[in-house]
């Protein structure tokens, strides 16, 4: 299976399928759920907006919608009508613990 293939969440104790399934993730498609924990509901071309200014280079347009689909497969993000033109995504609850969980960890490994 390739990287950025659906993750397939394990049972593992103390919350570490959040861990485990982060893990599995491809850094694209990490940056997609951040900018859906800062702003949602979003639609695609906001993401895709967000990543450009982000890494300050044009963002493939079908890779975004590709990888949100990935993690709509994924259990991460929910797909919604929007406003009958485009569609709107929205963290699950298991990408917000996931991420949740992600920061806490990035914030102990910084404190003094």
């Amino acid at each position: 299976m390739a990287p950025d293939d659906t993750t397939q969440r394990r049972s593992l104790p103390g919350g570490r399928e959040h861990d485990a399934a982060m893990a599995d993730l491809s850094g694209f498609q990490r940056d997609l759920l951040w900018r859906l924990y800062e702003h949602q509901p979003c639609n695609g071309l906001d993401v895709e907006t967000h990543l450009e200014e982000y890494y300050g280079e044009i963002v493939n347009h079908s890779h975004v919608y590709a990888n949100l689909d990935r993690l709509v497969d994924a259990g991460f993000v929910d797909k919604r009508d929007g406003d009958g033109r485009a569609n709107e995504y929205r963290l699950t609850s298991f990408a917000r613990t996931t991420l949740d969980r992600r920061l806490a960890w990035l914030n102990d490994r910084s404190a003094p």
